[in-house]
């Protein structure tokens, strides 16, 4: 939560000073309400403070970060008051904040910003609402994608009953460009490496290595070997005991 600055240009001349001085104003007592958790006050001032600026201002990002931070505290203060359905009201209006400005480019900045989602994913998850928490989840990854982003986006699609997307993976393939990936499961000494090199063979399909290194567990999957062999026709026994 960064204090509204004049001298990085957001007031180019006198005639501004006094609508700056009315955004810095709702910035700063926004900063306060969201401190002392007056989430309600908060959106509202921050929500005010944006409609003043243009996206092209150095501290419009960083308001619609406080924004955001504002409406995960008032989700999260509506859910534990009873009210549900008002919670998932404002669901939208978080889900539409995008970082449009300079900070655009900064990967800090991004990765805090779907950081704030992730959390905000981890509070719908908490009182049960799993297809929200699947949104807030994508979002925080088309933003700037981790490893828990992943994690949470998995345990949250199980929760919700939903299948996984091509998108949630990756945005550089398209489902036509996809290969053909046949995965056998079976049991230990079942003949299954025979039934595998016999359709190999047969097909003209590869046998792909798909774990993170050998000695893995031949189901311990690893996502990087899944992305690389994308365009692949391949077969993969996975053992199972």
């Amino acid at each position: 939560m960064k204090r509204l600055n004049y001298s990085i240009g957001l007031a180019d001349d006198k005639s501004n000073l006094n609508l700056y001085s009315i955004v810095q104003q709702e910035v700063d007592l926004g900063v306060k309400a969201l401190k002392r958790e007056s989430a309600d006050l908060a959106v509202t001032l921050f929500q005010s403070a944006l409609q003043k600026l243009t996206v092209r201002q150095p501290f419009y990002d960083h308001l619609v970060h406080n924004l955001l931070l504002s409406y995960k505290l008032l989700i999260e203060q509506l859910f534990k008051t009873g009210d549900a359905v008002s919670a998932n009201d404002f669901l939208q209006s978080a889900l539409n904040l995008e970082i449009r400005g300079e900070m655009a480019e900064d990967s800090d900045f991004r990765k805090r910003f779907a950081g704030a989602f992730q959390d905000l994913g981890l509070v719908f998850f908490k009182y049960k609402h799993y297809e929200a928490s699947v949104l807030c989840c994508r979002k925080a990854i088309a933003i700037y994608s981790r490893p828990s982003s992943y994690v949470n986006l998995t345990n949250s699609l199980a929760a919700s009953g939903q299948r996984a997307e091509l998108a949630d993976f990756t945005t550089d393939i398209t489902e036509e460009q996809l290969g053909t990936h046949i995965f056998i499961a079976c049991v230990p000494k079942s003949a299954s490496t025979f039934l595998k090199n016999l359709l190999v063979s047969l097909t003209g399909y590869r046998d792909v290595f798909m774990v993170y290194a050998a000695g893995q567990s031949e189901h311990e999957l690893y996502l990087p070997t899944l992305r690389e062999a994308w365009q692949l026709r391949c077969f993969k026994a996975l053992f199972r005991s």
